[in-house]
């Protein structure tokens, strides 16, 4: 006989992780009646011998919990997970019970989002009186969590599959190189306001590369269709992707919309690229003979020769194009320093680093802050070794940094018409349509907040009318500062969105920035107890994080890697034109990241590169440049880069030979 009572544990606490995220349900009400006798045949001869006559097994409390539970699901990493999935694994009966109903739930296709008005399934237990005993029967049962319960659960599955309708046909109607056009022509500045639209064209472009690689394609539309991207296609913006998809000619689908958005009188500042241009470019590519060094690529570790290498990871070693022979690790190996001490980085420029640090070195981490987002650069290259060069030095690499530049919190704020100068700071941030708002108590109990501004609160942004997806508030104390302990807490006014949750608060005084994040989502009219902070001479002295409140910004997913930490570099080089004996222009300097993978199509030329004879023929160029891009390979050169010529410093965590780990500050 099986352990039931163990089987109901198990169900409960798989059913209580899974609620941690989003759930759905699969199949329908026929299939619920389905699952039931499933359940009930799923049972090994002879383990369930009385269940004609007493409800051991089969009693209404747990048939109704299966009916409604035995068929929501997770997606967990791409993949439907049930709530039978691993529950009983050791348990000779309900594991064999537990894997029939997981079987039958995953042969279901997925079909909404799952909501409850109830807080509760089933009854933990029930007493009955048999042969003059009290017996007690466990039953299955499980929570619904507060962030799954809606009074009108058809409004909200209604929104939902319509959201998942918009993204499905978005993803199957709305084509690649439409997408990449109009994100072409507001990179041109010849759409009308077209930088407002340029994030969602360019996060569905991403979200639909990653469905045609997706195991489960059916499983990533539910996971995503409540990220507003998704709803592209029924954006005005997706209106003129459709239209180039439909294969409408390029200017009567944008005059089409313009008339939707522009005002009559409204003239575009740049002409469209045309047919006749594009056709006129292709045959001075011909005079020239230079078609085949136009198309481009990502570089792979094994286009670059070793002699242009400043230093390899071992593990990378074996991939490079000329082998490990005469590789790096010759200079003579300096003593062991200091070891590091309260975790402060030494500061060394550039030059030194390459000198004296990197001859010694066996593994090298950068952190990689969300301010560096500027500073990601992939290393580009031609597909034909042998074609004619087009660039300033004499090889055919060329690099190119990303486009999406995300501003500081002081910056946003600053752009939000807000106080960044006072001599005390405190501003929220995050990253989608919600309504947070920012509470600050001060020291003598005075209450800080969008109904009481006391002349310290400037910016309150996502309150209503004009929604952004980079809101701010801002707390500024220009004059007299208090001394004495502050509260500060961010309540959840209107929750809007489930995607790109979490905030982060930021902290100013006597110039030094503190970042305290908060990563999971806010529920509606959920106050975040962020910190207690102590003030003394006008100044931070001390700040005591809250429950679920981190010290530092919050990381994010950017080119396949995670910010605001450490991150492997694999190799480090300068930049093409400083290869070999080339010295052209402004030296970079590359720190190419382990699983750094830039997802999005990537200009191989541009202007600045090309050499004299031809400089006359910078316009064409400049057109097929954006119609040249390299194609996402998973194979390629990416990482951050640092100009010569631009003052910054990143934090390397360097391991030398002999053990040794010393924590540096590379100044550029």
């Amino acid at each position: 006989m099986g352990d039931f009572q163990q089987f109901v544990t198990d169900v409960r606490s798989r059913l209580s992780t899974m609620s941690r995220n989003e759930l759905y349900v699969v199949g329908d009400g026929l299939d619920r009646d389905s699952l039931w006798l499933t359940y009930l045949d799923s049972f090994p001869a002879g383990t369930n011998l009385r269940f004609r006559e007493r409800s051991e097994y089969d009693c209404s409390t747990c048939r109704g919990f299966i009916k409604r539970f035995g068929n929501v699901v997770e997606i967990h990493a791409g993949q439907v997970r049930t709530i039978w999935s691993g529950v009983s694994a050791s348990d000779p009966v309900f594991s064999v019970v537990a894997a029939a109903l997981d079987d039958f739930v995953l042969s279901l296709p997925l079909s909404t989002i799952f909501r409850s008005t109830q807080a509760q399934y089933g009854t933990k237990s029930t007493r009955t009186l048999w042969d003059g005993k009290v017996e007690v029967w466990h039953h299955l049962h499980g929570r619904v969590e507060k962030r799954h319960r809606i009074e009108d659960v058809g409004a909200t599955q209604g929104t939902f599959d319509a959201a998942v309708q918009v993204f499905q046909r978005g993803l199957a109607e709305l084509t690649q190189h439409a997408l990449s056009t109009v994100v072409d022509l507001i990179d041109d500045n010849a759409l009308y306001r077209g930088t407002e639209h340029r994030r969602a064209v360019t996060e569905f472009r991403s979200l639909q590369n990653r469905w045609t690689t997706a195991t489960d394609r059916r499983a990533f539309v539910f996971a995503n269709a409540m990220n507003p991207a998704a709803r592209l296609r029924n954006m005005v913006i997706g209106t003129l992707v459709q239209d180039l998809s439909a294969g409408v000619d390029l200017e009567q689908a944008v005059r089409s919309f313009e008339t939707k958005v522009a005002p009559q009188n409204y003239q575009r500042p740049k002409a469209l690229i045309t047919p006749a241009m594009v056709k006129a470019a292709m045959k001075t590519i011909d005079e020239l003979g230079i078609e085949e060094s136009l198309q481009r690529r990502f570089a792979r570790l094994s286009d670059v020769s070793i002699t242009n290498v400043l230093w390899v990871d071992n593990d990378t070693q074996p991939r490079m194009k000329d082998g490990i022979e005469g590789l790096l690790m010759q200079a003579t190996m300096k003593s062991a320093g200091a070891r590091l001490r309260d975790a402060k980085p030494e500061e060394i420029p550039v030059a030194s680093f390459l000198k004296d640090i990197l001859p010694g070195a066996t593994t090298i981490d950068l952190w990689v802050a969300n301010t560096y987002e500027p500073h990601f650069v992939s290393l580009t290259t031609g597909r034909h070794p042998a074609a004619p060069r087009l660039f300033k030095w004499d090889n055919d690499f060329g690099w190119s940094y990303g486009g999406n530049v995300t501003d500081s919190i002081k910056e946003k704020v600053k752009r939000a018409g807000g106080n960044v100068t006072g001599k005390l700071r405190v501003s929220l941030s995050w990253f989608n349509h919600d309504d947070l708002d920012l509470h600050v108590f001060e020291p003598n109990g005075d209450h800080i907040w969008y109904q009481e501004k006391r002349n310290k609160l400037d910016v309150d942004m996502n309150a209503g009318g004009t929604l952004s997806r980079e809101p701010v508030e801002n707390v500024t104390w220009t004059d007299r500062v208090p001394d004495g302990e502050y509260r500060i807490e961010v309540n959840q006014y209107r929750k809007r969105d489930s995607t790109h949750v979490g905030f982060v608060i930021e902290t100013e005084s006597n110039g030094k920035i503190e970042h305290y994040s908060h990563d999971r989502a806010v529920d509606h009219k959920e106050t975040v107890k962020v910190g207690r902070m102590t003030v003394a001479g006008g100044e931070i002295t001390a700040f005591l994080p809250g429950v679920d409140v981190q010290p530092g910004s919050t990381g994010k997913e950017l080119w396949g890697i995670t910010t605001e930490q450490f991150v492997p570099v694999s190799t480090i080089m300068y930049s093409p034109n400083y290869f070999d004996d080339n010295e052209v222009g402004n030296r970079h300097y590359f720190f190419i990241l382990k699983g750094c993978v830039n997802d999005q199509p990537t200009r191989g030329i541009y202007n600045e590169f090309l050499r004299g004879d031809l400089q006359p023929h910078r316009k064409v160029f400049e057109v097929l440049g954006d119609r040249t891009k390299c194609e996402p390979s998973p194979e390629q050169l990416s990482g951050l880069g640092f100009s010569s010529t631009v003052r910054s410093s990143v934090v390397a965590k360097v391991t030398m030979i002999g053990g040794q780990r010393r924590l540096i500050s590379i100044q550029f």
